[in-house]
């Protein structure tokens, strides 16, 4: 069951990920610092020949932990660099708190209305979702952009009652 409420200057919605509770202009995934983490694969043929493929693939650089990536397209696409697999753990709460706060530049940056972003940390790792949301609610609170003006905050079904509560109870 889908809740509203607001923090800061954006209207926030708690709601499972599907069905969409409005359309979105950019979506936050949750990421790795070698780009290798994928909520749904998807299996394509390679543009390129093996040989470059392998070549490239040893040419890259791992990104930093908190960094986050602006693919363009509709939505855009935010990659929102949360683990380092050569690390245990592989998540630290100061990556997602960094990587949030870049999350929500980039949006003011592009000026992006509605975004949808998930529970960082607890895609592809076990961060504690109400940690998360403690540190969405202060990054919300912080943020002087009037962007995003819509932010749907992707969370299991059930989860989104005492998310919803939660923000909302922070808010007075």
């Amino acid at each position: 069951m889908a809740t509203a409420t607001t923090v800061g200057a954006t209207a926030v919605t708690v709601a499972p990920p599907e069905p969409s509770p409005f359309m979105v202009q950019a979506v936050v995934e949750e990421q790795d610092a070698c780009l290798v983490l994928d909520a749904e694969p998807v299996l394509r043929e390679p543009a390129e020949t093996y040989p470059r493929l392998v070549r490239q693939a040893n040419e890259q650089r791992p990104r930093k932990p908190g960094e986050v990536i602006v693919r363009r397209g509709s939505p855009m696409r935010l990659l929102a660099v949360v683990h380092d697999l050569e690390n245990d753990p592989t998540c630290r709460e100061e990556w997602i708190n960094d990587a949030l706060l870049n999350v929500l530049r980039q949006l003011g940056r592009h000026r992006i209305n509605a975004a949808a972003l998930p529970l960082l940390g607890t895609v592809h790792g076990r961060f504690n979702g109400m940690r998360f949301v403690r540190l969405l609610r202060d990054a919300l609170h912080s943020h002087a952009s009037p962007y995003p003006k819509k932010l749907w905050l992707i969370a299991p079904e059930g989860d989104c009652e005492w998310i919803g509560k939660y923000l909302e109870k922070s808010e007075g």
